[in-house]
Parts: structure tokens; C-alpha cells; sequence
């Protein structure tokens, strides 16, 4: 009798011992800042002129062409703690005239909504400035 000696090797199946991977992506905060305050939001008139006029256009004669926020609203915003610049929303009266609310945001883009807001800025029409590039 002749014995044959023979080995076994075993295969390890990889995938029933790892991990399940979360069907939604893990959320963390940024450490790290977003925004600065000191970002670049600089336009020529020649370019701000065309955009304004693109709008103009598609929004028809009659419609809310800009709107005015005194410096005191402005300031009243970014004086609070933490704020290192602002962001608009744009918002809708009830009578639909449209309306532009601010808010603080911080190193992280986070809106302030605890804090001080503007809203309701003085409508373009009827409040414009003199005719000039962005308006007219």
C-alpha cells in the first residue's frame, strides 16, 4: 500500500471578516477654516454691468432690480463675535416682492442665525441710484 500524502490548503474568504461599510459617509466637522474674510470678490464694472443687464432681461420690466442695506445693518452684522463675513439669502415677501435676508458667517461657513440679521432691503425700484451701469 502505497500512501499518498497530500496537503490541504485553506482559502480565507477576505470579505466576511471586514467591516461593513456605512451606507451613509461618516459627517465631521472641518477644523480647518472655510473662509477667511479676506476673500477676492472683486468685478470689473464692464463685467458687473454685463450680469446686472443679463438679469435685467430675464426678469422683466417692473421687477426688483437690487436693493439698499444702510451700513449700520451691515456693520451690525459683521461686528458680532466670530463673524468674518456675510451671506445673503434671497427670500420672498408675501405680497412676492422679492427681498435679500443677511447673515453672519464664520471661519467654518456657518450661518449665524442666533445672531443679529438684516432683511428687508430698501427695494430697486422705486429706491434706485442715479441711472448708471448696474441699473440701467
Amino acid at each position: 500500500m502505497n500512501t499518498v500524502k497530500t496537503t490541504t490548503t485553506t482559502v480565507t474568504d477576505l470579505y466576511i471578516d471586514a467591516p461593513i461599510a456605512p451606507s451613509q459617509p461618516e459627517v465631521r466637522e472641518r477644523t480647518r477654516p472655510v473662509f477667511t474674510g479676506l476673500e477676492d470678490h472683486s468685478i470689473a464694472i464692464d463685467e458687473a454691468s454685463e450680469l446686472t443687464r443679463n438679469y435685467r432681461m430675464s426678469a422683466g420690466k417692473g421687477a426688483i432690480k437690487g436693493g439698499f442695506f444702510g451700513r449700520a445693518a451691515i456693520e451690525q452684522v459683521l461686528a458680532q463675535e466670530g463673524v468674518v463675513g456675510i451671506r445673503y439669502y434671497y427670500a420672498k415677501e408675501n405680497n412676492e416682492r422679492p427681498v435679500l435676508i443677511m447673515v453672519g458667517v464664520d471661519e467654518h461657513g456657518r450661518d449665524l442665525v442666533d445672531g443679529f440679521l438684516a432683511e428687508r432691503s430698501v427695494p430697486c425700484p422705486p429706491f434706485c441710484g442715479d441711472f448708471n451701469p448696474l441699473n440701467s
